[in-house]
């Protein structure tokens, strides 16, 4: 192979090196340096990589132009409300503006699950440029002046809720992870200039321009949004990403979080903490605007100052940010850092209380808007720190939009009921905000105690006792804490630390998470790795290049992974040499290292010929003769081409799912699931099967995320899909906390295979358990409780009349031998009791999802016990927690189960009708269970009585004898066994 396959000349890092002049030289050459010198500048600086430069760019530009429009929009929209209707309008428009904002919020989630992300994102912008541009046509020709404003007022809240978030969950998509915790500050720069040029520009204009003028401005900035999003879209998400990989990095977005933070203590005081405060800030706004409209009568002036001073307070808030924040938090903990806030408004609202001023009332504006994104900001995201990240990615949205609205609402209805309607000054304001500042901090003392129980409950430990490594933020800095873990924590607790250390990104851990680079764990060593690339300023080059020699595949994989992102100056040369390192060990891990990397990035990809690397790779797998290195260097490769998603490769993939070797073919399963692609989903559910690789293909398919639910759905519903892989379905989704798997393994009750209709009961048990505020169709579950119970009683009759036939059978049996009929009627027996067990089962499982699981699931318990007094207490708490119709219908039958055997004094008691041989034959043969139906055939196949030949005449033909004489084989083995 020749080594100048694998060469690619390096991009100079030196902007001021000479070019090749072209002929044409004049300007097209003088661009070419200042593109290069902005691409070095961006890349030094802000580590912007070959392919990520544009989307970078471009996604920055996007939220600058929607901040900036954003800001003049609340200027402008502010100042003509105030000087329209008065201050006095204030609260009725906070009211009237919550109610379609949260009823949008909650239409929007539903939206996003049935519509293409890219249009409902486009038809939101241009949607909002056509409402500027008409609203503004409407104020300036003075056509239904009043209800124009109004509207605007309104629709600025709405627009300001659905921009901001969609181009948030854009930047999502758009980027892996990776990328996103490097490049979201700089992309959020944009924000932050954005915030600062809108209102300073608005400020400025107003002068000499006509508010409503100034929203034309506003609607040509947004329109430029509409071009670039399409671009963004087209270039970076469309041609490399499914719609199954977009579901997955939008989350859990879709579904309605309310229950989930309802089921949790921790969001509880969270969202309570933010909705106060929201109504806090409200409460000054309007003291704000109240003050301002007193001193500015005139639209233009109030304008001015509501610009300026929104520009000004996003300055003052990055100026804490970047040199108070840290320390303040850091130094302090979360657990003080949280009463700052509240403490700068109550000083603000007492000084306003003594001073109503226009100076004392920008003071409590300042307070609230530099404290809120920053200080309270930072401290609020540590609080949220033992929070799981996909919890915290499906709720902050919820939080952020929904409570904002619904405690916007709060504070216009305390203003217009007891403010204004008992005539009361803004001077009262200041008596309602010290309250909610009470209240405010009250909460933030719960939650400080709760921050302490969760982080024990994620270390895994109780809540009664507590280790030296548990962080407590009322005594010490969170920081302080954590670092304590990583010093003296076990394993588990340790890797949990380095995961959460990643979210934060803080300098200070660097020292604790580079020491444990030596760890004796390779897990340990290998979450340092990952949560040590993240910080870019302090590399370690020298320290991690070792670990590309680590026993350890996962390590090495994470090493590489580290180099190339830290090796700036010679990242092209470094990786070049271990991609053509001799060690295929450590070529083959360089290359697994570079597709993971290289995964969302076509530039970075061509730039290393990635694709060519892994044809040679595979031609060289194909000569190779050592059986220990054929294998392993297969497996490298089914992992860069799993990592890369890599398709026209996927053969190679689909090969090794048949390959003897057991490595091979879990390796080919974990490819399979990082590819995401739904070509891989039928092979994976066919692998679930086989013992040996269940655990590996259900990792494989939960990678997928919330967009696996549908495919696999449709999946089971197929004719063809074996029985015995639908049984292991309900495994699978149980471990997706979406209400789609929730109804998906619902359906599969109607399974015409009772074994699945246990596993999904199963399954369910455990979500109910795991998932407390998923929803399960009670009313539904009711019905199901009847229709069990109804075929728990026939399948008793049937059995009491079977058992019967085989008593009569052997008192006028001369001989002991058994026939072909007593064979297979006592093999009828045996199966109805198994049918019985498994019914009595779904019984209780299905009280499981009506009543809490941990009561009912122990009372099941003892009642398959051998010991007669747990059984008789396992009813006796059974009939005090069942309701009085259910209590009626169950007992009875419960009692008859505890039974050593079926006494027609209890068939009686149950008042159930005792059927004939026909109609016990008839009922099996009527139901939907298949072994049932057979073992009633093969019997009336040994009792030669011409009666049941009409019971027979829909299973003539040679599918159903051909599972009849499966049957009898079974039953036959099973006889020679005993």
């Amino acid at each position: 192979m020749s080594s100048s396959l694998y060469f690619i000349s390096p991009a100079p890092d030196d902007p001021s090196q000479t070019y090749p002049k072209p002929h044409s030289a004049g300007i097209a050459y003088t661009m070419t340096i200042y593109q290069e010198a902005l691409r070095y500048f961006l890349r030094k600086t802000f580590d912007l990589r070959e392919g990520e430069m544009k989307r970078a760019l471009l996604m920055q530009l996007n939220i600058f132009l929607i901040i900036s429009t954003l800001l003049i929009v609340k200027s402008t929209v502010q100042a003509l409300f105030v000087t329209t209707y008065g201050k006095e309008s204030l609260p009725l428009a906070f009211v009237i503006a919550a109610i379609p904002a949260a009823i949008i919020s909650t239409v929007y989630s539903r939206v996003l699950a049935r519509l293409a992300f890219n249009k409902i994102i486009v038809a939101t912008l241009v949607g909002s440029v056509a409402m500027m541009a008409i609203l503004a046509t409407f104020l300036i020709f003075d056509v239904w002046t009043s209800w124009a404003v109004y509207v605007f007022y309104i629709w600025m809240t709405i627009f300001a809720l659905l921009c901001t978030s969609q181009f948030w969950i854009l930047a999502n998509i758009v980027f892996n992870a990776r990328e996103a915790k490097r490049l979201f500050g700089f992309i959020g720069a944009g924000a932050i200039a954005g915030g600062i040029f809108g209102g300073y520009l608005a400020s400025a204009l107003a002068t000499f321009m006509t508010s409503e003028s100034l929203l034309f401005v506003a609607a040509g900035l947004l329109a430029l949004c509409i071009p670039i999003t399409r671009h963004i879209w087209a270039e970076s998400v469309a041609p490399m990403q499914q719609h199954i990989q977009q579901k997955k990095r939008m989350g859990g977005i879709q579904e309605h979080p309310i229950l989930l933070i309802l089921h949790s203590r921790h969001l509880t005081y969270l969202a309570i903490i933010i909705g106060v405060s929201v109504i806090v800030a409200k409460l000054v706004e309007y003291q704000y605007t109240a003050v301002a409209s007193e001193h500015f009568t005139d639209s233009e002036e109030l304008t001015s100052f509501f610009g300026f001073w929104l520009s000004t307070l996003s300055i003052i808030s990055l100026l804490v940010q970047l040199f108070i924040t840290h320390r303040v938090v850091g130094v302090f903990g979360v657990g003080t850092s949280l009463f700052l806030l509240p403490a700068g408004i109550l000083v603000g609202a007492i000084l306003l209380l003594m001073f109503p001023a226009l100076w004392a009332a920008i003071l409590i504006r300042i307070a609230d808007g530099s404290l809120k994104q920053s200080i309270n900001k930072s401290a609020t995201e540590l609080l949220a720190l033992p929070i799981p990240t996909d919890i915290k990615n499906r709720t902050k949205s919820f939080i952020d939009v929904f409570i904002d609205c619904f405690a916007s609402g709060i504070a216009g209805l305390i203003l217009i009921f007891i403010v204004i309607g008992l005539d009361l000054d803004t001077r009262a304001i200041c008596l309602i905000i010290i309250a909610l500042i009470a209240v405010w901090m009250y909460f933030a003392y719960l939650i400080r105690r709760e921050y302490i129980r969760s982080f024990k409950l994620r270390m895994g430990e109780s809540q009664e006792t507590a280790t030296p490594a548990t962080p407590d933020p009322g005594h010490e800095s969170v920081l302080g804490g954590l670092m304590r873990v990583l010093e003296s924590g076990d394993e588990g607790q340790i890797v949990f630390v380095l995961r959460k250390v990643g979210e934060l990104q803080d300098k200070r851990f660097f020292g604790h998470i580079r020491s444990l680079l030596h760890h004796p764990s390779p897990r340990i060593r290998s979450e340092a790795l990952r949560a040590l690339y993240f910080y870019k300023n302090d590399p370690v080059i020298e320290e991690v290049e070792p670990l590309i020699q680590d026993d350890d595949e996962s390590v090495k994989i994470s090493a590489f992974e580290y180099l190339l992102e830290h090796s700036r100056d010679d990242r092209y040369q470094r990786m070049e040499r271990y991609l053509r390192d001799e060690d295929y060990r450590v070529s083959g891990a360089a290359l697994v290292g570079l597709a993971k990397e290289t995964r969302d990035n076509p530039g970075l990809k061509q730039r290393f010929a990635l694709e060519q690397r892994r044809n040679e790779r595979l031609e060289e797998i194909v000569e190779e003769d050592d059986p220990e290195k054929f294998n392993l260097m297969r497996s490298d490769l089914l992992k860069a081409i799993g990592q890369a998603s890599c398709m026209r490769l996927f053969f190679v993939i689909e090969s090794a799912f048949h390959d003897p070797d057991p490595m091979i073919v879990n390796t080919a399963i974990e490819a399979a699931g990082k590819t995401l692609h739904l070509s891989f989903v039928p092979p994976l559910l066919e692998m679930l099967a086989d013992e040996r690789y269940f655990s590996n293909a259900r990792t494989a398919l939960l990678h997928y995320g919330h967009g696996i639910v549908e495919p696999i759905s449709q999946l089971i519903k197929e004719p063809g899909t074996r029985p015995d892989v639908v049984r292991l379905v309900p495994s699978v989704l149980e471990h997706i906390d979406s209400q789609a798997s929730v109804d998906c393994v619902l359906d599969l009750l109607d399974h015409e295979d009772p074994t699945v209709h246990i596993e999904a009961l199963r399954s369910l048990n455990n979500m109910r358990i795991n998932h407390p505020h998923l929803r399960f169709q009670k009313k539904a579950i009711m019905q199901r409780i009847l229709e069990e119970v109804k075929l728990y009683q026939s399948t008793l009759s049937v059995l009491y009349s079977q058992k019967k036939l085989r008593a009569e059978s052997l008192m006028h049996v001369l001989t002991p031998e058994e026939t072909a009929e007593d064979v297979a009627r006592e093999a009828l027996l045996k199966l109805l009791e198994a049918r019985m067990d498994g019914n009595l089962e779904r019984i209780f499982r299905l009280l499981g999802l009506k009543y809490p699981t941990e009561d009912i699931l122990p009372i099941y318990e003892g009642l398959q016990s051998n010991k007669p007094d747990l059984r008789i207490n396992a009813v006796e708490f059974l009939e005090n927690l069942l309701d009085g119709s259910l209590k009626k219908m169950l007992i009875p039958v419960l009692e008859t189960a505890l039974l050593d055997g079926i006494t027609e004094e209890a068939i009686q008691n149950l008042d159930i009708r005792i059927p004939d041989e026909y109609a016990c034959y008839e009922t099996l043969l009527l139901g939907k269970d298949v072994k049932l139906k057979m073992a009633v055939l093969y019997l009336i196949g040994h009792t030669h009585d011409q009666k049941f030949m009409p019971l027979l005449k829909d299973y003539s033909s040679s599918h159903d004898q051909m599972q009849i004489h499966a049957y009898a084989s079974e039953l036959r083995i099973e006889n020679q066994c005993r």
